[in-house]
């Protein structure tokens, strides 16, 4: 039976290793990083909701856009695309019930306040 790694536990091995690899090359010591990574569960559809909403609307938050359908990187476009893509276009659509309530939902003013209580980066 092959082993299951979790992806948080390969991340840790991975930023430790570097920050040892750097420590040791720049001959210093100490966290490389302002702050330890934390992650919280997604524990509901609307808490998933929500997260779906912040990444689409970042760059918009953040002023690199004024809509979220300007930014090319997000998965935004993807979700709306049709063109053939690796993301699971019609799960993420299903978490709004159809893409028509996807839409009506990114098209909302959310409060950011509301989103902010959500989120781990505070």
């Amino acid at each position: 039976m092959q082993k299951k790694h979790k992806p948080s536990t390969q991340f840790s091995h991975l930023f430790n290793s570097y920050s040892q690899a750097f420590n040791k090359k720049h001959k210093r010591t100490g966290s490389l990083f302002e702050r330890q990574f934390h992650r919280i569960e997604i524990t509901n559809e609307s808490y998933l909701k929500y997260l779906v909403y912040y990444i689409h609307h970042n760059p918009v938050h953040h002023g690199f856009v004024e809509k979220m359908n300007e930014y090319p990187w997000s998965s935004y476009l993807t979700v709306l695309s049709s063109n053939k893509t690796q993301l699971k276009r019609q799960e993420v659509i299903e978490w709004f019930e159809n893409r028509e309530n996807f839409n009506y939902f990114h098209k909302q003013q959310h409060e950011l306040d509301k989103i902010n209580q959500l989120l781990i980066d505070n």
